[in-house]
């Protein structure tokens, strides 16, 4: 009798997981939108809701990046003014979700990396600071990533994948949702385990771009233009509505 309750009970443990994943999945509506006579629309078309990269009432962020060679996002501290950085190669966007903030990175190079990461509290992580120039036959010198951070210090790492590009990550109902690539096709996707599980697809095109960068409107859209070789246009998120737009 107590193996068939447990047996019971297994049952309506995994019914309600189906359930909620399925739910979850249709909360989106998606639209993709294909037209090469549309106008082409720009950055400048819209109005930023902050022109850092992101800022809330403590930190002004911005970012760097060098490629392969490395990347960094570097918060300022509005009252004291020190800046505090880590690695971060490349920042596509941060949110910020229960008072902590969480980064994006992508890299387009080779089969392609995405990364996120969890800063709690950014006065924790190291003080930015320029390196040093090195000395090369007398004279001073600077190689491309030498002024990137290596620092892991105060930050918590979500998700680390190989052969996934991210093009975008939102906030919905206090949920952390991502648009990826595996370059093949594009989805939305969510973290589970450490690991990118999809939910539903966003095109049968691979859509991305090589430095995106997701900007936040006033009007509480998130945005980001791509191009590559075979697409261009831009992805549009607002609350539950996903709207892809291509040109191409």
């Amino acid at each position: 009798m107590l193996k068939m309750m447990k047996f019971i009970y297994a049952i309506f443990l995994i019914f309600i997981a189906v359930c909620t994943s399925r739910a979850q999945e249709n909360i989106f509506s998606i639209k993709e939108v294909v037209d090469s006579t549309m106008k082409k629309k720009s950055p400048e078309d819209f109005n930023k809701a902050y022109p850092a990269f992101f800022e809330d009432n403590d930190y002004v962020v911005r970012k760097t990046c060098s490629g392969e060679w490395g990347g960094s996002i570097i918060f300022k501290n509005k009252k004291t003014g020190i800046e505090y950085c880590c690695s971060s190669t490349c920042p596509v966007v941060v949110n910020k979700l229960f008072g902590k903030y969480i980064v994006t990175n992508t890299l387009a190079h080779l089969s392609g990396s995405s990364e996120i990461i969890e800063i709690e509290n950014p006065s924790s992580m190291s003080p930015f600071q320029l390196s040093k120039p090195r000395k090369v036959k007398g004279k001073k010198i600077r190689y491309v990533g030498d002024d990137e951070s290596k620092s892991v210090l105060g930050t918590r790492k979500l998700v680390d994948s190989i052969g996934v590009l991210t093009l975008a990550s939102f906030l919905y109902k206090e949920e952390l949702f991502h648009i990826i690539t595996d370059f093949h096709k594009t989805f939305l996707a969510k973290i589970q385990n450490g690991k990118f599980v999809t939910m539903n697809k966003i095109s049968d095109k691979s859509i991305w771009t090589y430095n995106p960068a997701v900007i936040k409107t006033v009007d509480d859209r998130n945005l980001v233009f791509f191009e590559n070789e075979e697409v261009n246009g831009y992805l549009e998120i607002f609350g539950n509505e996903i709207t892809l737009i291509r040109y191409k």
